[in-house]
């Protein structure tokens, strides 16, 4: 059993200055240490690296050094742009048993946000289930739409409590070969993360909820395998980048609108003649091919809209 989350970075944009904006991603250009530039800042898989002075600086090395976040204020028209400094606090190796695939080492960042060009320095991420503030890169971006946007210039930042980085966790590493297109199983993980039936940005889920994950990666896979299905959990849906492809029901019942009346475009509701986009087992997963991921929940109660 996996425990999901709203939040697709977890990114906390911090001050006033920021109010009402929306992160965007982290630039390659502008990175500094110790006062200079960085030249050839790039990802490897899920490790920072960069050249200064003709060193090579990767891993726990690069502590220290300040990277610019990039900012969108959507309420505004056109949409405006900010940079935001944050400096790389303490850089571990990830754990070995967050990496399933045994794709190689990658790095956990503790990032700090400088509030409102003061100059103090705050942490970005919210707490883990672990109790840590920590954050993995990865290369794209997504928008507010959760859509993934390929980026040559801007990357992300995930914090742990987000879930870009969980299904990152989970074993969808983006950069993996050998298990099918992983790029889209992480982005249609994200979907499944938070309950965003529509495909829109929209999460239809509260923090910490359980459910249980897996998918239909080709041989050697699944990454994620079934397993027994955990008592009180049902089928749920199946999941491709956009949404759910099918529908049993939602994670959280009785907390709004029936979730195929808010996607007309996505699903249908059930009906006598078309018999609407349902689907209580894997087996009757409509559109069969394109699911990458299907997931059972409990019949969650919840007397809050969402």
């Amino acid at each position: 059993m996996r425990l999901q989350g709203t939040q697709l970075q977890g990114i906390q944009l911090l001050g006033t200055q920021l109010q009402n904006m929306t992160m965007v991603g982290f630039q390659f250009s502008g990175a500094t240490f110790n006062g200079a530039a960085l030249d050839n800042f790039r990802l490897d898989k899920g490790e920072l690296v960069a050249e200064q002075n003709q060193v090579t600086l990767r891993g726990t090395a690069l502590a220290g050094a300040h990277v610019f976040g990039q900012v969108h204020n959507l309420g505004t028209n056109p949409v405006t742009t900010a940079t935001v400094d944050y400096q790389l606090g303490a850089i571990v190796a990830e754990s070995a048993s967050n990496d399933p695939l045994m794709t190689g080492s990658t790095y956990l960042y503790t990032l700090t946000q400088n509030v409102d060009g003061t100059g103090v320095f705050q942490t970005a991420c919210p707490a883990d289930s672990d109790d840590n503030h920590v954050a993995i890169p990865l290369a794209a971006t997504w928008n507010e739409h959760g859509d993934r946007v390929e980026s040559s210039t801007l990357f992300t930042f995930g914090c742990t409590s987000g879930a870009i980085a969980k299904c990152y966790r989970w074993g969808y590493r983006p950069w993996a070969t050998g298990h099918g297109d992983v790029v889209a199983l992480h982005w249609s993980c994200t979907r499944l993360a938070r309950a965003d039936y529509c495909g829109n940005g929209t999460t239809h889920t509260h923090d910490n909820t359980q459910i249980n994950v897996w998918d239909n990666a080709p041989s050697p896979g699944p990454i994620q395998q079934h397993g027994t299905t955990p008592a009180g959990m049902v089928f749920e849906a199946g999941w491709n980048t956009t949404g759910a492809v099918c529908l049993s029901h939602s994670r959280w019942l009785l907390g709004g609108l029936v979730i195929a009346v808010l996607c007309p475009t996505r699903l249908i509701a059930p009906n006598l003649l078309l018999g609407g986009t349902v689907c209580d087992l894997e087996s009757q997963v409509l559109g069969g091919a394109t699911a990458k991921l299907f997931d059972e929940s409990n019949l969650n109660l919840n007397l809050d809209v969402l």
